[in-house]
């Protein structure tokens, strides 16, 4: 009897083991680095350079005057400008069928995106304002934050737009 619970606790320990392996799967990696670039998986920060390995679901952080190049194994490219934040949300990819899915959200900064071999339709990109559907090859992106003068407007519409249904 106590054969069999080793034995069952073993299979689970393993089990966990080999889905967190398959989850923590590089789905590419930093090319060029330069300053103070971090990537966060999972709640854990680590510093990024040449060569490190990025995953889905990594939030990766740019400082002032740093950037990162990062390329992913469908040959996207992805720049990242200087304080700038982009998370790596979701990258699925079948090289047998050259498809897949790619979707990133950039909250800050700015990125340049290239798309890699998968069709267009695979790649999808958040942003604060919109969600963009990418129908090119190369996308620039700066995500400014709003001045006070669109704040202001912004809470006057929503002000008055809720006194108008009252």
């Amino acid at each position: 009897m106590r054969c069999g619970w080793v034995l069952v606790a073993a299979s689970l320990l393993l089990q966990t083991a080999v889905c967190r392996a398959a989850e923590e799967a590089s789905i590419g990696s930093a090319s060029a680095v330069k300053n103070r670039v971090e990537g966060t998986v999972r709640g854990q920060t680590r510093a990024l350079s040449s060569g490190s390995a990025v995953y889905s679901k990594e939030l990766v952080r740019t400082g002032q005057e740093s950037i990162a190049e990062l390329g992913f194994v469908d040959n996207t490219k992805l720049s990242v400008g200087p304080t700038s934040e982009v998370r790596l949300d979701k990258f699925v990819y079948d090289p047998n069928k050259g498809a897949g899915a790619v979707a990133l959200k950039a909250t800050r900064g700015s990125m340049r995106f290239v798309t890699g071999v998968q069709d267009h339709d695979s790649y999808s990109i958040k942003t604060p304002y919109a969600t963009l559907g990418v129908r090119g090859t190369v996308l620039e992106i700066v995500i400014k934050p709003p001045t006070r003068a669109q704040k202001h407007r912004a809470r006057a519409e929503r002000h008055l737009g809720n006194r108008k249904q009252g």
